[in-house]
C-alpha cells in the first residue's frame, strides 16, 4: 500500500504472468492465470469478464471472489467502493482502447453491470428486429414462431449484504438488523429478509452499490486507514 511504501516497505512477492506463477523467496505457486500488480483494471476485466458474462446471461451463477489480507486491493479490484459518474460508459473489449482516465480505475462490479445491461438491451433489440422482419413476411410466414420465441425481456434485481463476525447485515437496510440464514424448499441457502431491489439500468445498479458501500463496516488498521472490516456479497 502507499502507507507501507511511505514507511520504507518493499515488495517481497514476485508475479510472472507468462509462467502463471507467484514467487515468495524460494517458494513458487502456479495458477491458471497470474496478473502483475501493475495490471490495469481494463486488462483484468477483459480477461475475467467474457466467460462469466456468457454464463450469467445463459442462466448460470457467476461468482468473483476477492481474497487477501487487508490493504491488498480487494475493494479496489472489485470496484465496490462508492464512486459516481461512469454510468453509460461501456467497458467491453471493443471500447477499452478509448477508455478515459476518469474511468481507468473503475473495478469489476461496475464494469460487469454496465456490460450486462448493454448486452441484454442488444439482445432484446435484435430479437425485436427479427420479429418485425418475420411479421412483415405475412401471417404464418416462415420463421414467425421462432422469432416470437426469441423475443427477449428481462428483469434484474440487486442485493448487497455483509458478513461481519457471525452476523449478516443487509447493507440496503439503514437499521442493519442481523439476518438469519435458512434453507428454502428447493434446498437452496437463502438469507431471510434480504432486500432485492429492482434495477433497470447500470446507473440504478450503481446507486445500490453506493448505498450499500456507505453502510459497510470500516475501521483504520496499521495498513489501511479505511479498511473494510467485513465480507461483502
Amino acid at each position: 500500500t502507499s502507507k507501507e511504501s511511505a514507511e520504507g516497505g518493499h515488495a517481497v512477492v514476485d508475479s510472472n504472468a507468462f509462467d502463471r506463477a507467484v514467487s515468495l523467496s524460494k517458494r513458487k505457486f502456479t495458477y491458471d492465470s497470474v496478473f502483475h500488480s501493475s495490471v490495469t483494471q481494463s486488462d483484468l476485466y477483459s480477461d475475467v469478464a467474457p466467460p462469466l458474462l456468457d454464463a450469467f446471461l445463459n442462466g448460470y451463477n457467476s461468482t468473483v471472489l476477492a481474497y487477501g489480507q487487508t490493504g491488498s486491493g480487494k475493494t479496489f479490484t472489485m470496484g465496490s467502493e462508492a464512486h459516481h459518474g461512469h454510468a453509460g460508459v461501456t467497458f467491453t473489449a471493443d471500447s477499452l482502447g478509448s477508455e478515459s482516465p476518469q474511468h481507468a480505475s473503475v473495478g469489476l462490479i461496475p464494469r460487469f453491470m454496465t456490460d450486462i445491461f448493454a448486452m441484454l438491451i442488444r439482445r432484446k433489440e435484435s430479437a425485436e428486429k427479427a420479429m418485425r422482419r418475420s411479421s412483415s413476411g405475412g401471417e404464418g410466414g416462415a420463421g414467425s414462431g421462432s422469432a416470437a420465441d426469441a423475443l427477449v425481456d428481462f428483469d434484474l434485481s440487486a442485493s448487497f449484504l455483509e458478513v461481519y463476525g457471525e452476523d449478516i447485515h443487509d447493507l440496503l437496510d439503514e437499521d442493519r438488523h442481523s439476518l438469519p440464514i435458512r434453507e428454502d424448499s428447493n434446498g437452496e441457502v437463502i438469507v431471510k429478509g434480504l432486500r432485492n431491489t429492482p434495477i433497470a439500468s447500470d446507473a440504478e445498479a450503481m446507486n445500490v452499490l453506493n448505498t450499500g458501500t456507505m453502510n459497510r463496516t470500516t475501521a483504520a488498521t496499521l495498513m489501511n486507514f479505511t479498511s473494510s472490516r467485513s465480507h461483502a456479497v
